[in-house]
């Protein structure tokens, strides 16, 4: 549904850059990387960063040609506020080793859906009034309550069906 959630989509630059990002995640405190899915075209690494209080899911996906890498990463609206500081910290490191075009899964400001390569300053000072506004779109429909939620567990925990 995507409202349940807030995230970013990261397209990064360079050609073969999937092991590079992929060994980042690897090596960043508190990710797990799952399951491996392929085709005969693409190649799908999902995966979690948790501390315990807060889950953001991941999602590393290339072609087999090397020409195109995404990271997804996203996290529960009713999650505890400190998961703002932890996803964009997380985000912006990232951005601090790869340049990425970043696009906003969903956006309750929509003022600018996506950031070039180079604008990861820029999109770190929007994130916390794209949040903001996005999380008080969810509470206005379901609510102020807040844990420690997976994004897939979003509805179910304040009581809702999709």
């Amino acid at each position: 549904m995507g409202i349940e959630a807030f995230g970013v989509s990261m397209q990064f630059n360079a050609a073969g850059i999937h092991q590079q990002v992929k060994q980042f995640l690897e090596d960043y405190q508190g990710v797990r990387l799952f399951d491996v899915q392929t085709s005969s075209s693409e190649e799908i690494i999902t995966g979690e960063y948790s501390d315990g209080s807060h889950f953001i899911d991941l999602q590393l996906s290339h072609d087999d040609a090397g020409k195109r890498c995404t990271l997804a990463a996203r996290f529960s609206l009713c999650s505890y506020n400190g998961i703002d500081a932890v996803f964009i910290d997380l985000i912006a490191h990232i951005l601090s080793f790869f340049d990425a075009e970043v696009w906003l899964m969903t956006s309750a400001l929509k003022e600018k859906a996506n950031y070039a390569p180079g604008d990861a300053a820029w999109l770190k000072a929007a994130l916390p009034s794209e949040i903001a506004a996005m999380r008080k779109y969810w509470q206005d429909m379901f609510g102020t309550k807040q844990g420690a939620v997976r994004v897939k567990d979003s509805f179910a925990f304040v009581g809702a069906t999709t």
